[in-house]
């Protein structure tokens, strides 16, 4: 079975980026090279995540409230008030919120079949302190 933070790590943290990413260049209108001097990536990974060539294994779920995490952080990383570390940090908060939302556990079902999200209760468990507030 794999980890939740695998799980996290490999297609939660990488949609986040992706959504993140989207939100800079198309609500924010952040030029491709301003976004990836914002988020201390290369122009190639922004285009990578605006063609969806990465981050896009997992789709977020229709969640107004993370859509409203990921808006506050694109802001604030567009007024270039946050660090990298701070960036990171943010996105961390949001995937661990989701996860206690239970958001992703189709997917990690799809992944790994013999997981039950009826009788799971890692996430919640692990990332309630983390939950969005409303």
């Amino acid at each position: 079975m794999s980890s939740v933070l695998e799980l996290g790590y490999r297609y939660v943290l990488p949609a986040l980026k992706r959504v993140l990413t989207e939100v800079m260049h198309e609500e924010l209108k952040l030029s491709r090279v301003e976004v990836a001097r914002k988020l201390g990536i290369s122009p190639s990974s922004v285009s990578r995540y605006l063609y969806r060539k990465r981050g896009a294994v997992v789709e977020l779920p229709e969640s107004p409230e993370l859509m409203d995490e990921l808006r506050r952080l694109a802001a604030e990383v567009a007024r270039g008030s946050l660090s990298r570390y701070e960036v990171e940090a943010g996105l961390l908060r949001i995937a661990f919120r989701a996860l206690s939302k239970r958001y992703f556990c189709g997917h990690h079902q799809k992944l790994e079949p013999e997981i039950d999200p009826t009788v799971c209760r890692i996430c919640p468990e692990l990332f309630s302190a983390f939950s969005i507030a409303s």
